[in-house]
């Protein structure tokens, strides 16, 4: 595994340049910059790595940090082909100093021989905005690789003298060697995004022990003036890579904890992942609040994620990843107006839990103070929802507790999500929290928490927006506001896509 190289050299290159400029001088000596640059050292021990057969197979997770703060990820995957693997990455970074930012989302496929040498490449990239896609193949004394951008297509050949390897397996190639400390190896690597055949240098430190793992400590000349240090366990997996001594970190994370901060992030709509957990949909919907009826098909749906059906909304597979998708708001206008008694099954919908705090003294007083003499049960729940649109502006900010959101009256989709269902619970309306996607003009569906409430039928609204009931663009995936509940949401980000297939109005 390797973290999204170019964009951190490019990063540091221009923060270079920032910085110069910062300091008045119209071009800081190299040596200067390398020495307020230079990574410490790193303690050599005597042993060097033994030589891999095989790189390990299965899926790594990775977070990137930049001065300790988290930027973006990555998330890897080895698999065993005829005569060699392929190797995926998808990865998604957001970095900003002294006035300057980066920001990309890249997908990366690499098919390998059995030495890790390159056979061929389809990547997607969005740069700073920017599209990109390079498909190509290796031949016998060159590279073909075919560059779409903007539109248009352009074949580039690249010559090149022997293997030439692809960034994700750069920090295998010291341990398939088996370089020995104090040793060096110099590897030609295909740069994806500048689309050159680029010399990475690798010295071996030596073997230390981080975190209590055995590990081999690299280092290279992958970045601009600083080096890069790496350090991976014997079975070749990437354990930490260091730019800096910690500036810019990338560090194996556990899976469940990573898909945990990706489905929040994706709720937060954060920067550094929106291109990333963007579901692209074929053709656009206008006037998506205006819609009676959606029927859609999402592609790339794993098995393994359970499906999420409502009064509104009936879902079923139909093969090959793929699902078709009917939400239908009409049959609401048949129903009656209030409450027809709270079922018994519906205690779940009216408890506390810590992040619905339906029982808290501030949010009884808040619900009493909205509805007042209030008794209809739709009526309650459209005072709610358009309060707490009113009352909380929207933005990009981690979640946060309904009393939090009280306090600073922002707060991202769950924020208002939360706060809405504290206040209805409080107010006696059984309530769920609900995740998925919905449609936003211009870009296509993104993910979002709302809200069901129970009224004598399970009526979907959104707090964020103020709509009662929620458009038929709400396409829900997951029920619940615990971690454990939001995990399909996990399985399925970065991984679907949406083709229309009717609109109603």
């Amino acid at each position: 595994m390797n973290n999204p190289m170019h964009i951190i050299a490019n990063f540091l290159k221009n923060l270079a340049a920032a910085a110069a400029a910062r300091l008045r001088l119209p071009g800081l000596p190299a040596l200067a910059l390398m020495l307020m640059l230079a990574p410490v050292q790193g303690l050599a021990l005597a042993q060097g790595p033994a030589a891999l057969a095989t790189p390990p197979l299965g899926e790594r997770w990775f977070g990137i940090y930049f001065n300790g703060e988290r930027t973006g990820f990555v998330h890897s995957s080895i698999t065993e082909i005829v005569d060699g693997y392929r190797i995926e990455s998808d990865s998604s970074v957001k970095m900003a100093g002294l006035g300057f930012s980066r920001e990309a989302s890249v997908r990366e496929s690499y098919f390998v021989n059995r030495d890790l040498s390159l056979r061929s490449l389809d990547v997607s990239q969005t740069i700073d905005g920017s599209p990109m896609k390079l498909s190509g193949e290796v031949l016998a004394k060159t590279i073909r690789i075919t560059i779409e951008t903007a539109g248009k297509k352009k074949v580039k050949t690249l010559k090149k003298q022997g293997a030439v390897y692809p960034p994700a397996a750069l920090n295998l190639l010291p341990l398939f060697r088996g370089t020995r400390t104090g040793g060096s190896l110099r590897i030609a690597m295909l740069d994806v995004e500048s689309v050159t055949v680029k010399n990475v240098n690798f010295t071996i430190v030596g073997s230390e022990m981080l975190d209590g793992t055995r590990s081999m400590h690299l280092r290279n000349d992958l970045y601009p003036f600083v080096g890069n240090d790496v350090w991976v366990d014997t079975a070749g997996n990437t354990l930490k890579e260091s730019v800096r001594d910690g500036w810019i970190e990338t560090r194996a994370e556990d899976e469940s904890d990573a898909r945990k901060y990706l489905a929040d992030a994706a709720m937060s709509k954060k920067d550094m992942i929106l291109d990333f957990s963007l579901v692209p949909a074929d053709r656009a919907i206008e006037k998506p609040s205006a819609l009676k009826r959606v029927e859609l098909e999402l592609s790339g749906f794993p098995d393994n994620v359970p499906l999420a059906s409502s009064p509104v909304q009936k879902v079923e597979r139909t093969g090959g990843n793929k699902l078709l998708v009917n939400v239908d708001n009409s049959p609401l206008k048949a129903q009656p107006a209030s409450p027809q008694g709270v079922l018994p099954d519906m205690k779940q919908y009216l408890s506390a839990t810590d992040r619905i705090m339906a029982a808290d003294p501030e949010i009884g007083r808040r619900k009493k103070e909205i509805l007042g003499g209030t008794v209809d049960g739709r009526a309650a729940v459209e005072k709610l929802v358009r309060w707490v649109a009113d009352y909380v502006k929207d933005t990009i900010t981690d979640s946060q507790t309904p009393l939090e959101t009280l306090e600073k009256r922002t707060g991202n989709c769950q924020s208002h999500a939360r706060l809405y269902a504290s206040l209805a619970r409080a107010a006696g309306i059984p309530t769920r929290f609900v995740s998925g996607i919905v449609y936003a003009e211009g870009k296509g569906f993104l993910y979002h928490s709302w809200a069901e409430s129970y009224v004598g039928y399970w009526l979907p609204v959104d707090p964020t927006f103020g709509e009662v009931p929620a458009n038929v663009t709400h396409i829900k995936l997951a029920e619940g506001d615990s971690p454990d509940d939001m995990a399909p949401l996990a399985g399925v980000i970065g991984r679907i896509k949406a083709h229309i297939l009717k609109l109603d109005y």
